[in-house]
């Protein structure tokens, strides 16, 4: 323990572990301490993020560099600021005497000599900062660093916001050598290992500790605590209890301060420094799920807009909340989970949960009834994106009403999140959202059917998305009744918006049923509304839908016409979403031209867009339309694992492809078939099926630049039966003939009949030669 080496030869206490996971932050605060005009740095955080831990490690690295000496001064057991000074002097040897200049004798004191005072736990005497900037001024070869989770406001500060420790990464888990070493996960480890020697990081562990680290947001103390509770709980166990964190993180170590000992009395310690305006409001924002700006905080929260900036300001200096990162038209803040927890049982003690979460219910209903308001027009890109900012919140909000019975309300956030599930792919989610307000708005108790208008309009805009997601998800039959309804009511109320959104997917249920005659004129009748509304976007749509009809009833050329004026009418809305579904159309009717090195450009930028924008139904469109192109140039192997590739996020997301897209799809089957061979094609299409989401987005991409695995320059597929590649997997498995043959039902003899097959057909001599192979084609050894 390097560190504590340092510390002891200096007047810093002497830590009892290991410091873990700061190098960048040591790296960064030693430089800022060796900077000439950086005489006194402040850590800033949250409780429990860590700053006197990464304060000391800092002092010694650098009292040890630059030969100084260093001594530290806790302050968190002095509560009258005007003792601060006093304190101060103490630490570097100076015993104040009454009557005396105190500050001219820390000035005799120190002299000419380099020294660094870690000043810890600042945050509940700032009124004695004045004093410590003039030590600065009378001590110029003095140094200070400090810890507060508010900065001194002095002019020769200079503040070093503690961030929580980088946390792992999904594709972090099956490398355990890199989660490791993951400043989150190392520390959990090391205090794991202190409270239980035998423990360890292991492939069955490793999500659930991944897990642990995430969910406590890379917080120090809180992975401190978790780790102590490993000696009881395993890994399971301790995710499990983490929904109530504030019980599960409370430790038992004697020697720590009492406010260190406990997640709870970490957080309280900063609640109790604020008054009573701060805390009424650290309070209610506890029923946001997400970030928000100061609009929703004076809304929700209850404090006036004149006053909101300067309340939200004081809870960002004492870092209770966190500004994000990312938006630069309008701020936005939220609070890590553990300090929410908190601030969630301080409003149910002070009885304002229900009060709370009815206005926070209001606020985002009428945020919702504003972006369906926005569906089909211009306007719905920005609201999409505001959307899927605030989706928790959103939805909150709904399972507030939904449990109050409040139906105009649940109906316009209903429709509001069915639709921004529909434009993220995420189909089975937003009719799950949809079906759960359509019976208390439907119902013979409802008077959503002929209430108010905001009512009425907010039952006709989820008999729309629900209609439209019900078409998506291949239940044609209830889509048209749905959208019949919708369209029924909306023409009665002279609703052009609406009445036109409901004809133009009228139209895509006819023309997934094969009616072309009638799909035709739905998406004309949408147009004509589009037009009388003003509505380009509508034009825009309405165009691609025409396109997608004349691609499947044969006539390419007017399909490809339509889909450029779609996709050139898109960019100048710039509308990423749409131009990925008028690039996707226009390259499956250019595929189908025979076009293919004009097709693959459109393909791969729609791909690109619906995987920035998180799309799933949008990315197994474009792995489909890249299978096609890849059995065209007689690319099986590529085709085969993305046509299972696609197969896999559709299943996800519960989106059907429709008919003509199925036979497409069909097509491409039969080819692979009689290609490769059925049994050849069935497997590659299952391996396809289980690869990663962002393999398969690679391999898709590997076809549009014409280097993609398993083309004809690469060797060529195998040909193993189905049994025989489930023997190969068992074989790389290291599992004995024997093994193996139990594992499948048949005999040891038959086993070593179907490995002398595989070697004759591999060309091998080994069984280690059997298992390299199986490794190289990604084989599992889960028998089919």
């Amino acid at each position: 323990m390097q560190d504590a080496r340092r510390a002891l030869r200096n007047g810093l206490p002497q830590p009892a572990d290991l410091f873990v996971g700061r190098d960048d932050e040591l790296a960064a605060v030693s430089g800022l301490l060796a900077r000439s005009q950086a005489r006194l740095v402040t850590l800033t955080g949250p409780p429990g993020i860590g700053k006197t831990r990464l304060a000391i490690a800092c002092a010694a690295a650098y009292a040890e560099h630059s030969g100084c000496a260093a001594v530290f001064v806790d302050l968190a057991p002095v509560r009258d600021p005007a003792l601060v000074m006093a304190e101060l002097s103490q630490a570097v040897g100076v015993e104040p005497r009454g009557g005396t200049d105190l500050l001219g004798q820390l000035a005799a004191a120190v002299g000419s000599e380099d020294r660094l005072v870690v000043l810890d736990n600042c945050e509940h005497l700032l009124a004695a900062a004045p004093d410590v900037g003039q030590v600065l001024t009378a001590c110029p070869r003095l140094r200070m660093l400090a810890t507060s989770r508010e900065r001194l406001r002095l002019s020769a500060e200079q503040e070093f916001p503690v961030p929580p420790l980088a946390m792992p990464a999904s594709a972090d888990v099956a490398d355990l050598g890199g989660l490791a070493v993951n400043p989150s996960v190392a520390l959990l480890l090391d205090r794991a290992r202190r409270a239980n020697p035998g423990f360890d990081l292991t492939s069955a562990n490793a999500p659930l500790l991944a897990t642990a680290c995430i969910r406590l947001e890379g917080l120090p103390l809180a992975i401190e605590l978790a780790a102590a509770r490993l000696k009881v709980l395993t890994p399971g166990e301790l995710v499990s209890r983490l929904g109530s964190r504030m019980e599960v993180l409370a430790g038992s170590t004697r020697d720590v301060p009492a406010r260190q000992r406990a997640l709870r009395s970490a957080i309280a310690w900063s609640y109790e420094l604020l008054d009573s305006r701060e805390r009424a409001l650290f309070r209610r924002l506890s029923v946001f799920a997400g970030g928000w700006t100061l609009a929703d905080a004076a809304s929700v929260c209850g404090v006036a807009a004149g006053e909101v900036l300067a309340a939200v300001e004081s809870l960002l200096e004492k870092s209770l909340i966190r500004r994000l990162p990312g938006d630069e038209e309008t701020s936005e803040f939220s609070m890590l989970e553990s300090l929410r927890e908190f601030a969630a049982e301080q409003l149910a003690s002070h009885a304002e949960t229900g009060q709370t979460l009815a206005r926070h219910a209001t606020h985002y209903a009428g945020l919702a009834a504003q972006f369906e308001a926005a569906i089909g027009l211009p306007e719905e890109r920005a609201w999409v994106l505001r959307a899927g900012r605030h989706q928790a919140d959103l939805r909150a909000a709904l399972d507030h009403c939904l449990v109050a019975r409040q139906v105009a309300r649940a109906l316009s956030l209903a429709a509001a999140l069915g639709w921004y599930h529909y434009t993220r792919g995420d189909l089975g989610h937003g009719q799950a959202l949809v079906d759960a307000v359509l019976p208390l708005a439907m119902g013979k108790d409802s008077s959503a059917a002929d209430g108010d208008g905001a009512t009425r309009g907010g039952l006709d805009g989820v008999l729309i998305v629900a209609g439209i997601l019900a078409w998506a998800t291949g239940d044609a039959g209830r889509a048209q009744a749905l959208l019949l309804q919708a369209l029924e009511r909306s023409t009665g109320r002279d609703d052009m918006r609406r009445a036109a959104i409901a004809c133009a997917f009228l139209g895509h249920v006819a023309r997934a049923g094969g009616a072309w005659d009638a799909s035709a004129e739905w998406h004309q009748r949408a147009e004509a509304g589009f037009r009388k509304g003003g509505n380009t976007q509508g034009v825009a749509w309405a165009r691609h839908d025409l396109g997608l009809l004349a691609r499947d009833r044969g006539d390419l050329d007017n399909a490809a016409e339509l889909l450029r004026a779609s996709l050139r009418d898109f960019r100048d809305l710039d509308y990423p979403w749409a131009v990925a579904w008028s690039a996707w159309g226009l390259g499956t009717t250019l595929s189908a031209q025979g076009r293919l090195d004009k097709a693959r450009p459109l393909l791969a930028e729609a791909l690109q867009i619906y995987t920035g924008v998180n799309d799933p139904r949008g990315v197994a469109q474009c792995q489909e339309a890249l299978a096609y192109v890849a059995s065209e140039q007689a690319h099986y192997e590529s085709a085969a694992r993305l046509t299972g590739a696609a197969a896999a996020l559709r299943a996800r997301v519960a989106a059907r492809p429709p008919d003509a897209e199925q036979a497409r799809i069909s097509a491409v089957e039969r080819v692979l078939a009689q290609a490769l061979g059925p049994g050849d094609a069935d497997w590659l299409i299952h391996a396809g099926r289980t690869m990663p989401a962002q393999q398969a987005v690679d391999l898709a991409m590997a076809v549009v630049s014409g280097a993609a695995p398993g083309d004809p320059d690469r060797p060529e597929v195998i040909p193993l039966t189905p049994r025989e590649r489930q023997v190969v997997a068992l074989v790389a498995s290291g599992r004995t003939n024997r093994q193996i043959g139990r594992v499948l039902g048949i005999s040891e003899k038959t086993t070593e009949v179907h490995l002398h097959h595989v070697m004759s057909k591999l060309d091998v001599r080994s069984r280690a030669e059997v298992a390299a192979w199986a490794v190289t084609q990604q084989l599992s050894a889960s028998p089919r």
